[in-house]
């Protein structure tokens, strides 16, 4: 009997990577999609660059430009986003029903899990050819498991929980890693 197989695709610093489609001069340089500090901003996106300086997403941009002094602060480009967000969903939906979480988050039930493999593969390549902006892939054989396999290995992951091993999995890991589960828990 085979097992039912659960795609989890997320992308990786979605604002951010959506502001670098037209402004390439800013990749590589610490920068953060979000509202500005004298006007009580919130961080809503960080780039791999400014998470190595501690900045997150949700935290005042005030207090992400006192951890990365040269910290680039960009306004989010809402219709630019929504557009980009139809990009991949249109292609994710093409894998099987599409559960969208986010702009930049989904589900797709890939249906059995014989040759699921190969469309996680298929969907890990294609999303980035496609529409330009990256994105991490977990495949598993129930939602809870794929979504953290997703953020297993970010950025650009790819993470395959075969039927069985699901336990293996997740038995090292933090039990923060369990979406839903955070420290007061």
């Amino acid at each position: 009997m085979s097992s039912t197989a659960v795609l989890h695709v997320d992308m990786d610093a979605f604002y951010v990577n959506v502001h670098l489609l037209d402004h390439g001069e800013d990749a590589g340089v610490p920068l953060v999609v979000g509202g500005q500090p004298d006007a009580r901003g919130v961080v809503t996106s960080a780039s791999y660059e400014a998470r190595r300086h501690g900045v997150r997403s949700a935290m005042p941009t005030a207090q992400a430009l006192r951890l990365c002094p040269s910290l680039k602060i960009v306004p989010p480009d809402w219709p630019r986003i929504r557009h980009c967000s139809q990009q991949v969903m249109a292609v994710l939906g093409e894998y099987g029903p599409l559960e969208k979480m986010s702009v930049d988050e989904a589900y797709v039930d890939v249906g059995q899990w014989d040759g699921a493999e190969g469309v996680a593969r298929a969907v890990f390549e294609r999303v980035p050819a496609e529409t330009g902006l990256p994105c991490s892939v977990g495949l598993a054989t129930s939602k809870l498991v794929a979504k953290v396999a997703s953020d297993f290995n970010k950025p650009r992951g790819f993470t395959v929980v075969s039927p069985g091993a699901e336990a293996a999995f997740l038995a090292p890991l933090p039990a923060r890693a369990i979406w839903g589960i955070g420290p007061r828990t």
